[in-house]
This record gives structure tokens, C-alpha cells and sequence, in this order.
């Protein structure tokens, strides 16, 4: 039986509301308008060690200056925060939205913060971005499952054409070459883009001429090797029924005549994303029979592979360092979280172009390592530190530095708490009491 929410009673809908905030899987804050904390949910008490009895109903800036400022700033605008980043505490990584609360009138009642605990995620994708083995498109930055890529392999193996579905930038030509190369085929790997060549001219480009002289097309020149076929839908009619024909019976004949010319080539083609093609038949624009002549392999963009992410992000990484001539500069974990947020709706390109932009900046300025202020402005998180830098207290300011300095020399010494305190000029007893004091004492 369906219930309507409408006729629910306000005690029945506080109480759905309070069972989604503990059911939810992000730490929420909900704060009225003088910051005072109403609710505290239970992953928040599991993500900073607070209980609810401690929190609720005090000062949120007692607890966390800078998500106070947030907040307020929240209220005060009336405007939402989204993808915000910070480390609330060493090794801690959250992405925060933030927006004001106001009542059935439209008065403000107070503000929620919403954060998303990405540590886990970061700590993986930091693991796997710092292995040392590297090599082109492996295993882990390949888009296909292992039974796909099989699959994938087998078929250009046993001269069947290969259909690449998926977006631009996605990695279709890459993966094409790849085959290529790991089929040891002896011959050439060849390309043709069939919307950037004249209709007049595709025909003779695609299957050759013969006339008072024999021009070998594309089909030809990847004899023994394999032809890359980009957007095949594009291709006029006649031209997509005389390839189909030349998968079906393994031969064609050139423009103008002549004998057949057996077809000695592995065929990998591509076309957009599956709905596309599926439209595409539809209308005509792509032939039913080339399609079906094919086995299709469906790749998914960047925004599906966030496991990619970090393998890929070294690879191009490294690339950017040989062509700058520097030692390759390391990811730092807010990078690797900038990565990870953003959904790259330009592909690998994108993605590789961010890699080289974050390399040069940071060579540029003498850093040998790519925070996440390296990267593009597209592709950089707002932090926390930023959003609340100008109306943080100056004893804020200089504890945050202090705290700094003092994870500075525990990575300079290696965990070796007697040398960082010698480093940092201070006793040991010294050092103690203030990596107990910001929480450092459990890193």
C-alpha cells in the first residue's frame, strides 16, 4: 500500500528525515543560524572521533574554525559550496557542498554541510599511482576487463573487424595500436578519419585507383597490418555497402576496375557512444549489414573509470618529464583528489593536457611535486584553506604554520622524532606535546 507523503504528520516526517541523516554514508552538520549544532549524524561521529552528547549544542567553531567560517559564509550568501576539498586532519580527506537551510517561508534557519570521506579512495589511488612498474596502456589503465580484452584480441586474430564504440578522447586509436602492436603484425598500422576526406575522394583514399596507373589505397598499405577506421558512420552508403562486401567476401576491387585485391588486413573501426549508434542505424546513417558484420567492444569515458585515474595521470606525467627534460614530479594525495572529483568530460586528451600543464607550472616554480594548485583551473578543487583564508584569526594562521613546519621535518628525518626536533630548533619534550596538541601524534 502507498502511502502519500503530504498526509504524513510533522512528527512522521521528522522522523523519516532524522532516519536518512543516520542512514546517509557522509558525516552531516546542521547548524542554525548562530552556529549552534542541531545535528550530528553517526558517520560524522566516526570520521573525527566526536560524539554526538559533545557536539550538539554547541559552537561549531568551538570544534572546527574554518567549517564555521563555511558555514556562515554559507548563510550569509545564501549560495550553495560544492566540491570542496580538505584535510581536516593528517591523512583525513573530505570533499564538502554546503548550503543554507531556510524554512516554508523562505527566513533562514541555519545551515547543513554534507562531507564525503574520499580518504580511503585517495590512499588507494596514491598506492597505485606510486607503483614503479609502467608500461603503455597495461592492465590497469586498459579499459577492457581481462575476458573483454581477450575477446577484443581474438577477434582481430581471426580476421574478424573490430567495432570501438565510446567518446570522443576516450582512447579508441590507442587501443586499436595497442592490438597492433601486441599481435606482433607485420604490417604498417594505418588510419584514415572518414569525415575529413572529401566523398570523391574516400573511395579511391579507402580501396585505391586503377586506371593508366595503379594508386594503392589505405586497404592496401595496411596489407598484413592493420587499417584504423575512425567514424565509419560518416561514410557515404555506397562506400560503407562496398567495405561490407569486402568483409563478407575478403576481396575488393579499386576505383576503375581491374582484377580483385584480396583483403590481407586486420579492420578495427569506430564510431560514438552505443545509444549513438543504435540512432545511427536507425536513420540510415550507418548500414545495418557493416554493423552487424562487426564485434563491437563499448568503451566508457574517464567519468567510468576513476580507477584509471591515477595509473594514467603517471603515465602522462612521466611523458610531460621526458619532453620538459626533468625527473618526473610526484602527485601529491589533494592532486590525486582533484583527479579523482573531476569528470573530465575531455578524455585521456584532457586528461593528458592537465598532466603536462601541472608538470610545467610546477618546474616553472622550482616544486618537485604537483599539488592540486598545479593543476588547470578546470580541473582544481576549491579548498577549504582557500574558501576561509581571509577571515581565519592571525593565532589560527600561526598554529597552521607551525603544524606545517613541523610535518615538514618528520617527512625531511623520516618519522625520526629526535632529528625533527634538532631540525626545528625545540626538545623533544617539545615536540611531544604539540604532535599530541594537532593530532599528529598518531601519523
Amino acid at each position: 500500500m502507498n502511502v502519500e507523503i503530504n498526509s504524513w504528520t510533522d512528527q512522521q516526517l521528522r522522523a523519516v528525515l532524522l532516519q536518512l541523516l543516520e542512514t546517509i554514508h557522509d558525516a552531516v552538520t546542521i547548524v542554525d543560524t548562530d552556529g549552534i549544532v542541531q545535528h550530528w549524524n553517526r558517520i560524522a561521529e566516526s570520521t573525527y572521533g566526536i560524539a554526538k552528547e559533545q557536539i550538539i549544542g554547541r559552537r561549531i567553531g568551538d570544534f572546527f574554525q574554518r567549517e564555521s567560517i563555511m558555514l556562515f559564509q554559507v548563510m550569509e550568501s545564501g549560495l550553495e559550496v560544492k566540491q570542496v576539498y580538505h584535510e581536516p586532519r593528517p591523512g583525513t580527506h573530505v570533499i564538502i557542498d554546503a548550503s543554507p537551510i531556510r524554512d516554508a517561508s523562505g527566513t533562514l534557519v541555519g545551515a547543513i554541510s554534507i562531507e564525503h570521506n574520499v580518504t580511503q579512495y585517495v590512499k588507494m589511488s596514491a598506492e597505485m599511482y606510486s607503483k614503479q612498474e609502467v608500461e603503455e596502456l597495461s592492465s590497469v589503465s586498459f579499459p577492457f576487463k581481462p575476458e573483454e580484452l581477450t575477446a577484443a584480441k581474438l577477434c582481430v586474430q581471426k580476421e574478424q573487424p573490430l567495432l570501438l564504440s565510446g567518446e570522443e578522447g576516450v582512447g579508441r586509436r590507442a587501443i586499436a595500436k595497442w592490438i597492433h602492436g601486441e599481435l606482433e603484425l607485420k604490417g604498417a598500422f594505418v588510419t584514415i578519419s572518414c569525415g575529413t576526406i572529401p566523398e570523391g575522394l574516400l573511395e579511391a583514399e579507402l580501396f585505391g585507383y586503377h586506371g593508366e596507373e595503379i594508386r594503392i589505397g589505405k586497404l592496401d598499405q595496411a596489407k598484413e597490418g592493420l587499417l584504423y577506421l575512425k567514424d565509419i558512420h560518416l561514410m557515404p552508403p555506397f562506400i560503407q555497402h562496398k567495405l561490407n562486401d569486402a568483409i563478407q567476401e575478403r576481396a575488393y576491387r579499386r576505383l576503375g576496375g581491374g582484377a580483385e585485391v584480396p583483403l590481407q588486413c586486420a579492420l578495427v573501426c569506430a564510431v560514438p557512444t552505443a545509444p549513438i549508434t543504435k540512432s545511427l542505424m536507425e536513420e540510415g546513417t550507418l548500414l545495418e549489414s557493416l554493423y552487424y558484420a562487426m564485434f563491437e567492444q563499448q568503451i566508457p569515458c574517464l567519468a567510468e573509470r576513476k580507477q584509471d585515474l591515477p595509473e594514467l595521470s603517471r603515465m602522462f606525467v612521466e611523458e610531460a618529464a621526458v619532453k620538459l627534460d626533468i625527473e618526473p614530479p610526484a602527485l601529491t594525495r589533494d592532486a590525486i583528489a582533484a583527479i579523482l572529483a573531476f569528470d573530465w568530460p575531455g578524455n585521456v586528451p584532457q586528461l593528458k593536457h592537465a598532466m603536462e600543464h601541472a608538470c610545467f607550472v610546477a618546474h616553472t616554480n622550482h616544486r618537485s611535486l604537483v599539488t592540486a594548485m598545479e593543476l588547470p583551473d578546470y580541473a582544481r578543487l576549491t579548498t577549504l584553506a582557500e574558501l576561509t583564508e581571509a577571515e581565519l584569526p592571525l593565532s589560527i594562521h600561526s598554529e597552521e604554520m607551525e603544524r606545517s613546519r613541523i610535518m615538514e621535518a618528520l617527512k625531511r628525518t623520516n618519522g625520526n622524532k629526535a632529528r625533527a626536533a634538532k631540525l626545528l630548533s625545540i626538545s623533544r619534550g617539545a615536540l611531544y606535546y604539540k604532535l599530541k596538541s594537532y593530532g599528529l601524534d598518531e601519523q
